[in-house]
């Protein structure tokens, strides 16, 4: 104690004198001011140099099915139990088993029975769309979804609204880490694996077959003079299983439907490769379409 009190009266002498001298007391608080100045390009480049990661895609990645567990020789993991989810409610709704076919896809698409699955990685136009699908599900479904499915479908609305958005995404080019003896991805990647799969070669089996029907598609047919435009359409759809040219096709919007507004034998009812608009509001609002079949979606 006699030691820390010795080592601590130079200190005590030098706070009472400063408090003494009034002179002093100024002097250090616009040096404390300036030594604060100085310090902030220090201090902003220290907080900077934190990686709190890249949240450009952090609405995406909030529902995103992870692709581990895709290999040469095996299909499981978090995406591969959705397409297997997905192909069993398939068949059980073409065979009228509606009921059955959303307790299936429960999981995914809880009580509203409907869901966006975005095929997305990580450039411009997915950056996009996690901000137009943010915008739409955070500040604009009223305006967007609920009040025009009023105007639209009157006291049927609450049909094409649904409930709750829900939806998942799949990141198609996740890397997925290995260590430097495992080459299991050297060649393919995890997306390649994927669609290689059977559980992806019957999803898309499903989309092959019931795009034709699709409102869009249609709606494509009856107002497009310009054949290349529906040319560019079905080369997307073939390209979409084509292991080396499905990146051209991405991102892409699969909408997933088991509400009763879908009639058709397919729960798949809409698939678009592009997302008409030049800025974040006009795409939330063809998004807003997609969701409650209105303009490019009508039924």
């Amino acid at each position: 104690m006699v030691f820390l009190k010795k080592l601590a009266t130079p200190f005590i002498s030098l706070w009472r004198w400063i408090k003494e001298t009034a002179w002093v007391q100024p002097l250090l608080i616009v040096g404390v001011i300036f030594a604060v100045i100085f310090s902030i390009p220090s201090i902003t480049s220290w907080v900077s140099s934190w990686d709190f990661g890249d949240d450009t895609y952090t609405w995406l990645e909030k529902n995103q099915l992870s692709l581990e567990g895709m290999t040469d020789r095996e299909i499981e993991g978090e995406a591969a139990d959705f397409f297997e989810a997905f192909n069993d409610a398939q068949v059980q709704w073409a065979n009228g088993k509606k009921e059955e076919a959303r307790q299936t896809l429960n999981k995914y698409v809880g009580n509203t029975n409907k869901m966006f699955l975005y095929f997305v990685k990580e450039n411009d136009a997915s950056a996009n769309i996690n901000d137009a699908s943010n915008l739409l599900v955070s500040s604009s479904w009223q305006q967007k979804v609920v009040d025009e499915a009023k105007k639209l479908y009157g006291d049927n609305s609450q049909k094409y609204v649904a409930g709750d958005f829900k939806y998942a995404t799949i990141f198609t080019d996740q890397k997925i880490e290995v260590d430097d003896t495992d080459h299991t991805y050297d060649e393919n990647s995890a997306y390649d694996y994927l669609i290689n799969s059977g559980v992806f070669s019957s999803f898309y089996a499903t989309l092959n077959g019931a795009y034709q029907d699709f409102s869009y598609y249609q709606n494509l047919v009856k107002k497009e003079s310009d054949s290349s435009t529906i040319d560019t359409y079905t080369s997307n759809i073939d390209n979409f299983y084509d292991k080396s040219n499905y990146d051209g096709t991405i991102p892409a919007l699969v909408v997933i439907d088991l509400t009763d507004v879908n009639t058709t034998s397919n729960i798949i009812t809409n698939t678009v490769f592009t997302f008409d608009g030049s800025n974040q509001y006009e795409r939330s609002t063809f998004l807003a379409n997609a969701w409650i079949y209105n303009d490019q979606f009508k039924l």
